[in-house]
């Protein structure tokens, strides 16, 4: 039996919740949801499969049954992992991790180790055990530290193996480090993905503006001195490029969109924290001018690295002023590029990939200039495939033609909801939530549209495909303690109406209703999500939809493929304190 089967059954036999499970284990319920899932296994030595076994141990003790001793739960996972059998297991799944994390060539490893490429493919694979495991980690380990040394990749090897960079600072300790991982480490990716959605949800616009203070932000207007035409060498000089393009984009009169391109290693650039403030200061100005700007994202990285980058930019993304792009397949990876491009002024960037700090730079305000790179970031745009949508207030009704658009397309549809699904609630327990909240007749009648587009949309869609939706539902204490509001991202508001529990409770009986009567549809009932303010739809293959529902009322579609497929992929954490 697997491990994460044999802990299921453990917890059924034992009728325990993952959250008494979290509490007895002193793991987190996270990791625990994580591991049930499959989506995590533990290593067999180490603390967290101990406090494990010892959870489980003290919880059967705790219902009388003596049978299940910490020691024997413990021999039990060991052997469900595999370690008595074949040792080689741990390896072989933290080699393919590594591989494709740090985006090694098992050629050049081969031609370096003196392997043959295929034993590595199968050691990679599983299908061969390397006689001496620890030589073999030894070795792989010494590569890689040699291999990886630029703070980009160092930074990527941390987030893998769960340490800061400075513990990896030097090839002796990472080598180290990396050879104790191979061998014993926690098979998984860091959950970037739901680090990603947890930011977004936690974020709140208005407290950005005022940290930043960029509601009291001026764009300057006097006029300044640079040159037209300036070519810099070198990190710190291509620092100075990148603060005169910006300043002299915000502070010219051009309305130009404002175009930025690179696969160069950014987060260089990001950890001089002075430049980071003069950088982000100087993108709110030009948001601030109201110019709007077209983002070529590099998505050629590890899929950590990637969803790190776009959290930096969640910020800006709500704006509403960003277009994020990104172009499609692996490019070269002996240069690196970079093209910035307003209406006054451009930097242009070249470099040998891995030596970034000694790359050129040409910065032109030169108006014979200017066109010629305009041309080259159109030429791009045209190329580059759109990473996300993002639809703010003054979008509403593209967004709901977008959908409505989809619903008449068969295809697998799923939704996941912080709130009872709006199509369900009828008119007249509308009605009396609208009154109980105060809401004022104009707005009223907003509402009242928007839930009847929601009704609409669904009938579209399930006259040609089968829909999924899963919700929370809330026992009358978790309610008690937290009341639930009305799902009104499809508003563009953020207001928030409160259900008191007769009227919680008579939606649930209209929404059991509604999946009784439609065999089309299914309802997958769960405790309250660990994300309460974002609404997320899926349709399987396509794209996914993340609406936030207030502080800003936003609508982002994702296009990237390996990103949806992370969100249709992902187990939604739930608090089971909440369920009936």
């Amino acid at each position: 039996m697997p491990f994460h089967e044999m802990l299921n059954e453990y917890m059924r036999q034992l009728n325990i919740t993952a959250l008494k499970l979290s509490e007895a284990s002193e793991l987190s319920p996270a990791v625990i949801s994580r591991y049930r899932s499959a989506e995590r296994t533990p290593a067999h030595d180490s603390e967290a499969l101990t406090r494990l076994a010892k959870g489980i141990a003290l919880l059967a003790e705790q219902k009388g049954d003596l049978s299940l001793s910490q020691e024997s739960v413990l021999r039990a996972f060991r052997k469900a992992l595999g370690y008595e059998e074949n040792g080689s297991t741990r390896l072989a799944a933290n080699f393919d991790l590594l591989v494709n994390a740090l985006r090694l060539r098992l050629g050049e490893m081969a031609r370096a180790l003196s392997f043959d490429p295929s034993y590595l493919s199968r050691v990679r694979t599983g299908q061969r055990t390397p006689a001496n495991l620890a030589a073999f980690a030894r070795a792989v380990g010494n590569y890689t530290a040699r291999r990886c040394r630029s703070a980009t990749e160092r930074a990527d090897l941390a987030r893998l193996l769960g340490q800061e960079p400075e513990a990896l600072s030097d090839d002796a300790s990472c080598a180290a480090a990396l050879a104790r991982w191979l061998l014993n480490g926690e098979a998984g990716q860091p959950d970037s993905t739901f680090s990603f959605l947890e930011k977004l949800d936690e974020f709140d616009l208005n407290d950005y503006i005022r940290a930043v203070r960029f509601d009291r932000l001026k764009v300057p207007t006097v006029p300044f001195q640079l040159p037209s035409f300036k070519t810099h060498y070198g990190l710190e000089n291509f620092r100075q490029a990148l603060l005169d393009f910006l300043r002299s984009t915000a502070l010219s009169r051009s309305r130009e969109p404002v175009f930025i391109c690179s696969d160069m290693p950014m987060e260089e650039l990001a950890r001089d924290m002075e430049f980071s403030k003069k950088w982000m200061l100087g993108l709110a100005a030009i948001l601030k001018k109201g110019l709007h700007l077209d983002m070529v994202h590099d998505l050629n990285r590890s899929y950590a690295e990637m969803m790190l980058g776009l959290e930096s930019w969640i910020p800006l993304y709500m704006t509403g002023q960003i277009s994020p792009w990104y172009l499609r397949g692996r490019h070269n990876g002996v240069y690196g590029h970079l093209l910035f491009c307003s209406g006054s002024a451009a930097v242009e960037g070249e470099c040998i990939a891995g030596d970034f700090a000694h790359g050129r730079f040409l910065f032109s305000q030169a108006k014979s200039d200017l066109p010629y790179y305009r041309r080259r970031a159109d030429a791009l745009l045209q190329t580059a495939q759109p990473l996300m949508d993002i639809y703010r207030d003054a979008s509403e009704g593209v967004y709901s033609s977008f959908l409505f658009a989809n619903a008449h397309e068969a295809g697998e549809y799923r939704a996941v909801l912080t709130a009872l699904p709006p199509h369900t609630l009828s008119d007249e327990c509308l009605a009396r939530l609208l009154k109980k909240n105060g809401v004022s007749a104009s707005e009223q009648e907003n509402i009242r549209r928007a839930f009847a587009r929601s009704r609409a949309f669904v009938a579209s869609l399930m006259q040609n495909s089968a829909y999924e939706e899963e919700f929370p539902v809330l026992s009358p204490s978790a309610f008690q303690a937290e009341a639930p509001s009305l799902a009104l991202s499809g508003l563009f508001c953020d207001a928030e109406l409160r259900y008191d529990l007769a009227d919680y409770q008579e939606h649930l009986r209209l929404t059991r209703a509604f999946a009784a009567a439609h065999p089309r549809y299914t309802a997958r009932e769960v405790g309250r999500s660990a994300l309460g303010n974002l609404q997320i739809f899926i349709r399987k293959g396509k794209w996914v939809g993340i609406s936030k529902c207030k502080t800003p009322a936003i609508h982002f579609v994702i296009r990237h493929p390996k990103l949806c497929a992370a969100l249709e992929n992902m187990v939604f954490l739930v608090d089971e304190r909440s369920q009936t």
